[in-house]
């Protein structure tokens, strides 16, 4: 894997803010490629070499986009934990408890720009850390020989703009090993070439697989294989593949663990005659400072056989983009001599000297300059090297999905560092298709076949029809367009409901904690269907070009029979018919991509929710105000339920003990899995700590306790009482307890803040790099003022930080924050003020019992609240 400046590797940080890479010692990797998919288990390993325990460590690995992660363990000497995917907040909470109890945890987390991270903590000296990820993908159509293109990633481009952290050299390097093996199964269709496009050196054995040699010969498959003494891969590993019959449709059928639910996945390379179109075509050119050198001159070589490839009829212009960018004329110009020669000019003038790479103004001049009577086709040639690709993809999503402009955009990628995340996903928002070619390919044979794809008619309208058996019975999957809705049945009438009385002497007007709990349950109820499609609107069908379009079925029990594709044209309807093969022994590979496309389509702003109804009413147009967060939602239940990584869910490892339970003081807790819901509460024995209570040598005469001090003066309403509490040794000095008393004590263990209370174990884990943060002092003569000082304190979440202005009003050690950042601190700060304000603020509590309300409902998402909560509210009490 290449490190050098790329950010993808296994460090740590250390003195100075550095990042210090772990050596990989060995890399395997290995790759089956099926007619549908590819699905690659990827194996690296590191050594920690120092002679510390590392408390942190982040791993970072490249996978382009549509590529999903369907597995996740790490092996960290001899413990394996096996990851399952949480909604994102959980599975960092989860985390961070394990590391807090001393325990190896593993994190990964889908990062921006094509990369995915995982944060690994505890890892012990002189320890090896194997990470083993198993991850899928479409296959991608390569149109240059009309066959397929592979891509095992190995490096993270250098792109234009800020990232938000820094690269640095690595400090060490070993190269022991690495082994790569790409099995083609095509499963009946001949194999008939296969070549490797970025200079690597490979093996190539024909008619078998790695797994079945010796077999007999089958040229339906092959093995690549490619061994290096080193582990570094300097470039990308880019295979071709051409096969037979490559544009037959195929459509497999996977069935889910989860009772009543499957996934299909339908692909097919189009191949039909259809009247071309005289559309308005504008090329945007790449012309910023990384474009120099070859790939310029390439550019300039397939823009002029572009031009002089146009058809007569169709308008066209050229817009060169880098820091700024130029269109060639105001509006496009008809295709003839005098614009031709003047267009040839202006390519022939190209030196790749715009600097940086501002796509996005570019791409909004050519929108706003074209004619709206007329097709828009945009042709983007760039080496994708930028960050701001959200907002380009908003800005595409808005005028062609929202604003209904009649346009497609095709996107070709240059060179090895071009990102894939930028060229699919803007091909993906502009409704047309992406190809890659590396510096050493020939640019016009893609760029004349996208001119192709440019003039094929726009078909809007095609829509699945699921077959379930030769008789009637078929369901038909398409969205319902606002247009529509006039023609709907008559609307949903939903039963009478029974009057709600206007005084109820049981009504608790402090407001819902239990309710609030939920994250979502303030939403409403929208019903999923049974067929959820990814692509929500398949796009245009195209020559040279893969389509792929997945089905979700959910509590559906019958098993498809054959999908057929519809649609209309000038020409005529169009229908194509294609068998469903049913996978006998399935990995659910099938169902976690189908879950991805939907995951992605619905972060990216389309989907099924954008055109899901209540009665006639669009979603949407419902409830504006919640569609982010009905997004949000969706995406977490097909995340956990599907175990896809996405922007709001994560895979967390952590240690289970040898039975998978965690002993709990005469109870057990089951260690949470893929689907087994939330997990109840208990309370659990943490192991014991190694480290000091106190950051000072002098721990043993240290005196920590809980005081009333002055800030508790006025803790009741006649005011003038104080009370002193003390955390002290339970035992001898190797007991590693603490109990909260009003008895002194020295505090009397050897390890990180952990306190028992009330025979709990509660621990609080020292960050010595975590800053102190600067808060007003809380008043301490008055109720109201110190009221309304906490109440400014709070977290939007509902909880409270331990911080200097706490801990001066607590004059506890308990809550000082000057060297800690732990979440555990936290849940002890809200505990104690909840306890406060219940306790010594009461007459005021119009002011403050909203915000109670929603503390508190934060503290029932913690670990060990409930006795906290009792432990802080007696404490106040005996004191006050």
């Amino acid at each position: 894997m290449s490190v050098g400046n790329h950010v993808c590797g296994c460090y740590h940080i250390s003195s100075f803010n550095r990042r210090t890479y772990l050596p990989q010692v060995h890399l395997d990797s290995h790759t089956t490629i099926t007619p549908l998919y590819s699905s690659t288990k990827l194996s690296q390993t590191f050594q920690n070499p120092t002679e510390i325990q590392l408390p942190q460590t982040r791993y970072t690995f490249p996978l382009y986009d549509g590529v999903i992660v369907t597995a996740f363990s790490c092996t960290i000497g001899d413990k394996v934990i096996k990851g399952h995917v949480e909604q994102k907040e959980q599975a960092r909470k989860t985390f961070n408890d394990a590391v807090s109890r001393g325990e190896t945890a593993g994190l990964l987390e889908s990062l921006p720009t094509g990369v995915f991270g995982v944060t690994l903590g505890n890892v012990p000296a002189h320890t090896s850390i194997q990470v083993d990820i198993v991850y899928g993908g479409e296959l991608k159509h390569d149109a240059q020989i009309d066959g397929l293109r592979y891509i095992l990633p190995t490096s993270i481009a250098r792109r234009y703009g800020s990232y938000p952290g820094e690269f640095l050299q690595p400090d060490s390097a070993i190269a022991r090993g690495m082994k790569i093996t790409v099995d083609i199964d095509m499963e009946g269709s001949s194999i008939r070439k296969v070549q490797c496009l970025s200079g690597h050196s490979i093996a190539l054995d024909m008619n078998t697989l790695s797994t079945t040699i010796g077999a007999t010969p089958d040229m339906s498959k092959a093995s690549v294989s490619l061994t290096h003494g080193t582990t570094e891969l300097l470039t990308d590993l880019v295979l071709q593949i051409l096969i037979d019959d490559i544009g037959s449709p195929k459509a497999i059928l996977e069935k889910h663990s989860i009772s009543g639910c499957q996934a299909l996945m339908a692909t097919f390379v189009p191949r039909f005659n259809l009247k071309p179109i005289r559309p308005e075509i504008i090329f945007i050119a790449d012309q910023s400072g990384s474009m120099q050198g070859a790939k310029n001159t390439a550019l300039i070589a397939a823009l002029k056989t572009f031009l002089k490839s146009l058809p007569p009829g169709v308008r066209f212009n050229i817009c060169a983009f880098g820091s700024h960018h130029q269109l060639l004329w105001e509006k496009s110009v008809s295709y003839n001599q005098e614009n031709f020669d003047r267009a040839l000019c202006f390519v022939q003038g190209f030196t790749a000297s715009y600097g940086g790479t501002e796509l996005l103004s570019a791409v909004q001049a050519s929108f706003e300059s074209h004619f709206p009577d007329m097709p828009l086709e945009l042709v983007v040639l760039t080496d994708g090297e930028i960050y701001a690709e959200s907002q380009l993809f908003q800005y595409v999503n808005s005028q062609i999905h929202e604003k209904k402009v009649d346009a497609r955009c095709f996107v070709l990628g240059v060179g090895r560092d071009v990102s894939h995340t930028l060229v699919e996903g803007f091909a993906r928002a502009g409704n047309g298709v992406s190809q890659f070619i590396t510096d050493d390919e020939i640019m016009d044979f893609k760029v004349i076949r996208m001119l192709k794809a440019a003039l094929y008619p726009h078909v809007k309208d095609y829509r699945l029809e699921v077959k379930y058996d030769d008789a009637e019975d078929f369901e038909m999957v398409e969205s319902v367009l606002p247009q529509q809705m006039a023609d709907a049945a008559d609307p949903l009438i939903e039963p009478p409901k029974a009057p709600i009385s206007l005084f109820d002497p049981s009504a608790n007007l402090s407001g819902t904690p239990d309710e609030s709990s939920d994250r979502y349950a303030h939403l409403p109820d929208i019903t999923v269907p049974g067929l959820v499609q990814a692509p929500h609107v398949i796009p245009p069908l195209l020559p040279y070009s893969r389509t792929t379009v997945c089905l979700l079925l959910q509590n559906i029990d019958k098993a498809p029979k054959s999908i057929v594709l519809h649609g209309t044209c000038p020409d005529g309807p169009l229908m194509l018919k294609i068998p469903v093969k049913k996978i006998d022994n399935p990995s659910y590979t099938v169902n976690t991509l189908a879950a991805k496309r939907v995951i992605q389509e619905l972060e990216e702003g389309r989907g099924w929710l954008n055109t899901a109804q209540q009665g006639t009413e669009l979603v949407k147009d419902k409830y504006p105000s919640r569609l982010d967060e009905l997004v949000e939602k969706e995406v977490v239940r097909l995340g956990v339920d599907y175990q896809v990584a996405n922007k709001w869910c994560s895979f967390v490892a952590v240690e289970p003990d040898q039975e998978g339970k965690r002993v709990v003081e005469n109870e057990t807790q089951e260690v949470s899995g893929p689907r087994s819901g939330r997990a109840k509460k208990k309370l659990m024995a943490y192991p014991m700590p190694n480290r000091s209570l106190l950051d000072d040598d002098e721990h043993d005469a240290a005196d920590v306790r809980l005081t009333g001090g002055g800030s508790l003066t006025g803790g009741t309403r006649g005011g003038g009482h104080t009370g002193r509490g003390r955390l002290t040794g339970g035992g001898g000095r190797g007991s590693g307890l603490m109990r909260l008393s009003r008895r002194g004590g020295p505090p009397d263990h050897d390890g990180d803040h952990d306190v028992n209370l009330s025979g709990v174990m509660y621990r609080r884990a020292m960050h010595p790099s975590a800053s102190t943060l600067k808060v007003s002092a809380i008043p301490t003569d008055d109720i109201l003022p110190a009221v309304r000082a906490l109440v400014d304190l709070q977290s939007f979440d509902g909880h409270w930080d331990c911080n200097e202005a706490l801990n001066s009003f607590f004059a506890s050690e308990i809550v000082n924050m000057k060297n800690t950042g732990a979440q555990e601190n936290a849940v002890l700060a809200t505990a104690l003020v909840l306890a406060w304000l219940k306790i010594s603020a009461a007459q005021y509590s119009d002011l403050w019992e909203m915000v109670a309300d929603k503390g508190t409902a934060w503290l029932a998402t913690q670990e060990n609240s409930e006795l906290l909560m009792y432990t802080a509210r007696s404490t106040i009490q005996d004191l006050t």
